[in-house]
């Protein structure tokens, strides 16, 4: 499963992009398993953000390329068609992953006995035929399902808004982004959420994703956005940020180990939820310092790309929806086994290994699907009319 597209070169995809979301498409399915052996070593324990960055960040940087070469090539009514399109497939695949995860949760109340401990993202807030309903109207959705209901806003709000603004002036669309971020910090309420209980509130990680837009816009114009700032004051700012707040983290885990009272230096839980919830300054500029260094350390042409599993990472990476859905149904599952089970380390890591594997498969086969239906419309586009 190697992809052996090109990678370089003006106009080839950027398999980065692809490669990147597809491993935080997998953190995200560990890091909502409690005490799983594998979020020990997913992006989380670098600082103060985590997998939803990453995959907020890519899929601005996917949209901006894909809109933004749409809207030039078929103009705005094509651009609205698309755009319809691709929020009216995002929710048919939130009302899917909804609904099997509602069922799974609600036939497991009644043959398993859950420890209130581990009830995190296996707890329905309401019976089950109210929480479909919920989840139709978007107003309350399963835990992890429902962090599509924000892909579904930047959709139907974000992109229209970023790439119709006024003579094509992006910058100025991201210094309006970046104001509506600024004041999400102060006021985080200032709107209400689409959906209750969500982790991200919209008017604050659109930000992130239209930075990623205004990155993936510059791939069609040739441009290169981090040019000016490649320097080496700025490659030590992002370093600096970066190892400060690992020091942080590292700082706390050692402190445990030795027992050592450092509440006071401690984030409670209530503000980490907030932190994330509203996207806050230390979450944003840890992640784009991440971001800023992984830009300048991996290459278009890295030989990563092409180690044996890159292939099915990326491929992941492309049918980013379709496996984040997968995924969030497999989580429920293995969050509902080891809450039952109790499995030992080991058996805990072949059954990750397992779901991480028909994962990548389901997504490589949907790829060769792809691939076979686009050379089928080429056959037919190729093929000579018939004379009479």
């Amino acid at each position: 499963m190697v992809v052996r597209e090109s990678n370089s070169g003006p106009g080839t995809r950027d398999l980065r992009i692809d490669f990147f979301r597809g491993i935080a498409l997998y953190m995200i399915i560990v890091d909502h398993i409690p005490n799983d052996p594998l979020n020990r070593f997913t992006y989380a324990r670098l600082g103060l953000s985590d997998a939803a960055e990453i995959f907020v960040f890519l899929s601005g940087v996917s949209c901006g390329i894909v809109f933004y070469r749409l809207l030039l090539r078929q103009g705005f009514n094509g651009f609205i068609k698309a755009i319809t399109k691709r929020a009216f497939l995002i929710y048919v695949y939130y009302l899917v992953a909804s609904i099997v995860t509602i069922a799974i949760i609600a036939a497991s109340r009644d043959i398993l006995t859950i420890p209130a401990n581990q009830q995190a993202f296996i707890d329905l807030h309401e019976a089950p035929f109210s929480a479909i309903l919920s989840a139709i109207r978007l107003t309350s959705p399963p835990e992890l399902p429902g962090i599509l209901v924000l892909y579904l806003e930047l959709t139907l709000l974000a992109i229209p808004a970023f790439l119709l603004f006024p003579e094509n002036g992006y910058k100025t669309a991201l210094v309006c982004s970046g104001v509506i971020w600024a004041l999400s910090q102060s006021y985080p309420n200032i709107l209400p959420h689409l959906a209750d209980h969500s982790y991200f509130n919209p008017l604050a990680w659109q930000f992130l994703f239209c930075i990623g837009m205004f990155i993936g816009t510059t791939y069609t114009n040739d441009t290169k956005p981090l040019e000016g700032i490649q320097t080496k004051n700025w490659v030590i700012i992002a370093w600096s940020i970066v190892l400060i707040e690992l020091g942080y983290r590292l700082a706390l885990a050692v402190f445990a180990k030795l027992h050592v009272d450092v509440d006071w230096l401690t984030l409670s839980d209530p503000t980490l939820h907030h932190m994330k919830e509203n996207l806050s300054a230390l979450r944003l500029l840890h992640f784009l310092s991440i971001a800023f260094l992984v830009a300048i350390y991996i290459k278009r042409d890295n030989p990563v790309l092409s180690w044996p599993g890159a292939g099915a990472i990326i491929k992941s990476g492309r049918s980013s929806l379709q496996v984040f859905c997968m995924g969030a149904i497999f989580a429920v599952l293995l969050n509902l086994f080891v809450a039952v089970e109790r499995p030992l380390v080991f058996e805990r890591l072949v059954i990750d290994g397992a779901a991480i594997f028909l994962i990548g498969l389901t997504a490589t086969l949907l790829m060769r699907a792809r691939l076979d239906r686009r050379e089928a419309r080429a056959r037919e586009l190729t093929r000579e009319p018939r004379t009479v």
